[in-house]
């Protein structure tokens, strides 16, 4: 069946199963609607449950919900979605408040039905996609059908909700869209979100016509290597929420698709609920592919494709958000096994991958931290009031997140799959320092090119205080930095792990005799090591990096 059959195949069965159902609406007796949802109905069923109206949105509504209120189930078609604004009081007001004004005593079991989007030359006054407004009310189920199949389910189980349901076909699925639709009874729940295509490097949301938009986009991307997981919400308001944010705790992104504009559409209220449940999981900032944020669909056809999203658009802005990562997940591959971050195992593993896979260049300077010393003496006071301990490892880190605005491609992992660099969007800091008892600490300082000097000197106080004894959470984080402080060696060469393409150790800070512009002088100085994995870089970015260190450290 095409869309529009499945339509008039749920209402047919509907009004066959229950007299209380009626239909309503503009020219949808003789004519069979607009779109020709209730062909034949008016003859199967008579006038007095196929209704023709006048042109009057807001006396269709205000019928619909006195005819729900007196005991029928009335569904009511509104023939476009861009109408629908003129019988807002009676659907805001009244249907979808019911419930709430009479503390349940009564409801309002209706059906709004109604053809939105564009894509069909209908221009700025046919064509709009309304659901953001009407997802906004409380009490008014909001659902998009955009498979036969669904169309049918979904049609036939909000007829018999209890409650005022908005039902959005979109226009240009009616007759594009085939599918297999199942005989007889058939109902889909009104609050469940389906999974269309599984995968695993992204998440995409979307509903309507651009849902079929990013299903070829998710195909086409396929034969790239990367793997999309399509996720048609069905239910806009109620959200499914448990299969969104399941969805994206496994794939790290999101993006979310829709025809509306941009500014207060859907797609933000999708990227919060994602945001405030998932946020530890996302490996990259939430995509919304959306129209712009103009005035309605433009007359011109070329013009409307250009605003409304395509495959070409969505499988470009996946993309892109496929080569965000921000920082490794709980698992890691190594020697083609799977390998928990922090497992008893998983340090000496990710050693032999490192030794064995990862093929490893040292370079070093010599570092004048005179002026260092200087502010860490000026600054000695305010540390003290946040309990953090005056150290030199912060300032260290931040010349190395300095120093990664300059050579990015140092904060980035070598994808040995497809031999190419995928760079990190942020830089979360592996540390390893000198524990406040025996031994050393490590730990990850997360968004670490977010936060000043204090902020990462609070950082790693605590996890020089509370950090953890196993450096295999070192690969959580994008970059790694050694400072054991006063005591250590002079000296050493740090290992890159698995997820990253450079380490820098510093080595102890002593003072040594220094060339001046008019002189020798004694100063403050330390060794900085830096690693590289020269697949992905070599020693002029090592030089690079180590470079800018040396300019921010030294820098009066």
């Amino acid at each position: 069946m095409t869309v529009i059959e499945a339509v008039r195949e749920a209402l047919r069965q509907e009004m066959e199963r229950d007299e209380r159902v009626v239909i309503l609406g503009e020219d949808i007796g003789p004519l069979g609607g607009v779109f020709r949802a209730t062909d034949g109905l008016l003859a199967q069923f008579g006038a007095d449950r196929v209704i023709d109206t006048p042109m009057m949105e807001l006396g269709i509504a205000g019928l619909a919900v006195g005819m729900a209120m007196r005991g029928l189930r009335p569904v009511a078609e509104i023939q476009f979605a861009d109408f629908m604004h003129a019988a807002a009081d009676h659907v805001i007001s009244d249907a979808a408040r019911i419930r709430f004004r009479t503390n349940g005593d009564a409801e309002c079991p209706l059906v709004i039905r109604t053809a939105y989007g564009g894509g069909l030359r209908g221009g700025p006054y046919h064509s709009q996609s309304i659901e953001a407004y009407y997802s906004h009310v409380p009490g008014l189920r909001v659902v998009a059908a955009s498979f036969p199949a669904d169309a049918k389910g979904l049609l036939t189980s909000a007829i018999r909700h209890p409650d005022p349901v908005l039902f959005l076909e979109h226009k240009r699925t009616y007759r594009a869209i085939r599918g297999e639709v199942p005989e007889g009874e058939y109902l889909v729940p009104l609050e469940r979100a389906h999974i269309v295509r599984p995968g695993q490097h992204a998440t995409v949301v979307a509903w309507g016509w651009v849902l079929h938009e990013a299903l070829a986009a998710a195909e086409q991307l396929e034969a790239e290597g990367l793997e999309v997981e399509v996720i048609d919400p069905r239910s806009l308001n109620p959200l499914d929420a448990e299969t969104l944010v399941e969805s994206v705790r496994r794939t790290g992104r999101l993006g979310v698709v829709h025809e509306d504009t941009r500014t207060m559409g859907l797609g933000a209220e999708i990227a919060a609920v994602v945001a405030e449940r998932a946020f530890a999981d996302l490996r990259a900032p939430i995509e919304r592919i959306a129209m712009a944020d103009v005035a309605g669909i433009p007359a011109s056809g070329p013009m409307e494709d250009f605003l409304i999203p395509d495959r070409g658009r969505i499988a470009a802005a996946l993309r892109a958000l496929a080569r965000i990562d921000r920082g490794q997940r709980a698992v890691l591959s190594v020697n083609g096994r799977d390998t928990a971050v922090g497992s008893a195992t998983s340090w000496s593993n990710l050693v032999t991958s490192a030794a064995r896979d990862i093929p490893q260049a040292a370079s070093v300077v010599e570092v004048d931290l005179s002026h260092a010393a200087r502010r860490l003496e000026a600054d000695r006071e305010a540390w003290l009031r946040r309990g953090v301990q005056p150290s030199f490892t912060a300032i260290f880190a931040e010349a190395l997140v300095a120093a990664l605005r300059e050579v990015p491609q140092a904060n980035a992992a070598f994808d040995a799959e497809a031999h190419g660099i995928r760079r990190y969007s942020a830089v979360h800091l592996a540390l390893s320092v000198a524990g406040s008892e025996a031994g050393a600490r490590h730990g990850v300082v997360r968004d670490a090119d977010t936060r000043n000097v204090l902020g990462l000197a609070m950082e790693i106080e605590a996890i020089r205080s509370g950090g953890g004894s196993d450096p295999g959470q070192l690969a959580e984080g994008t970059v790694s930095l050694a400072d054991y402080g006063p005591g250590s060696a002079l000296f050493g060469v740090p290992l890159v792990l698995p997820g990253h393409v450079a380490a820098v150790r510093v080595g102890a800070v002593e003072e040594r005799v220094l060339v001046r512009e008019h002189g020798f002088g004694l100063a403050p100085t330390a060794y900085l090591c830096a690693s590289i994995d020269h697949r992905a870089l070599d020693g002029v970015d090592a030089g690079a990096l180590l470079g800018a260190m040396k300019r921010y450290l030294e820098r009066e």
